[in-house]
């Protein structure tokens, strides 16, 4: 009876949570609309094919699924059961979360690194005569993703009745990056001021390539503490791993007692507190 107690006391919460959400379904469709609303956005960044919905529900298997299966081969406690049912659900939550921003970090990044090469494919095509637009079906045709598809997006725009301008300052919301900032900036200014709009394009990549160089010098520099961070990081975790194989004694004692959960939390703790000060040491802003 003990050994079930966690799923009951899970089925009963979840019972309570789903009559609640029955009764007030309406108010719950609002909430959730306004919580998954951010994640639309980064899901449309990052260029994952579901739906912020089907996330949040991927987010509550990943959740259970796991805690279910520690539940059934450890047995714990009550008490226990229900603290590792929050453990999983935090490591769901912040584990989708990561790779979420990973993807839209390692696309904003693919993005930025085509930025060069798109601007002077846009002053090529102005010079030869074309309109902006025409320019941009030039990136459309020769640039690889995702370059392609996000201006593929602004031609698309400007067919159902967006201005250029409108549709450029969106991609600038989806894709934001300094350099996307300045294109479009630049462009908008050049519309109402006037002057060489092929020159000014052609300076600002220039700019670009110039930040690249300057951000790769960064990297070289700071090189040294990135790996520290990854390499004092996993060092506890293989420790922990050899003890949790090689020493059965040590291993009871740091899943099955008090003393040893506290020990177990408090290295999550100082590995995360130290991953987050070599990250701050690692990043510089330019």
């Amino acid at each position: 009876m003990t050994s079930a107690a966690p799923f009951i006391v899970f089925f009963g919460v979840a019972g309570a949570v789903a009559l609640a959400c029955f009764a007030f379904w309406d108010r719950v469709l609002v909430w959730v609309a306004t919580r998954v609303e951010p994640y639309r956005k980064l899901l449309e960044r990052a260029a994952i094919p579901i739906k912020a919905e089907e996330l949040a529900l991927m987010v509550i298997a990943a959740a259970i699924i796991p805690w279910g299966l520690l539940a059934a081969l450890l047995k714990p406690s009550p008490l226990v059961g229900v603290v590792m049912l929050a453990g999983t659900s935090l490591m769901a939550f912040f584990g989708c979360r990561a790779y979420i921003n990973y993807r839209v970090a390692k696309r904003l990044a693919q993005f930025n690194n085509q930025m060069e090469l798109v601007l002077r494919l846009i002053t090529g095509a102005l010079r030869v005569g074309l309109g902006l637009r025409q320019a941009m079906v030039t990136v459309v045709s020769d640039m690889p993703d995702p370059a392609r598809i996000e201006f593929s997006r602004v031609l698309s725009q400007t067919q159902i009745g967006v201005g250029i301008h409108d549709a450029l300052d969106q991609l600038a919301d989806r894709m934001p990056s300094g350099e996307m900032s300045m294109m479009t900036r630049a462009i908008r200014i050049q519309s109402t001021t006037g002057g060489n709009l092929g020159k000014v394009l052609e300076n600002l990549a220039e700019t670009i390539k110039q930040r690249r160089r300057i951000n790769r010098k960064i990297a070289a520099l700071t090189a040294e503490a990135k790996f520290s961070k990854y390499i004092i990081s996993a060092l506890p975790i293989c420790v922990g791993a050899f003890i949790m194989t090689f020493e059965p004694d040590m291993r009871t004692g740091l899943l099955f007692t008090l003393i040893g959960n506290i020990c177990l939390g408090v290295v999550v703790g100082l590995i995360a507190i130290g991953w987050i000060v070599f990250g701050r040491l690692s990043r510089l802003d330019i």
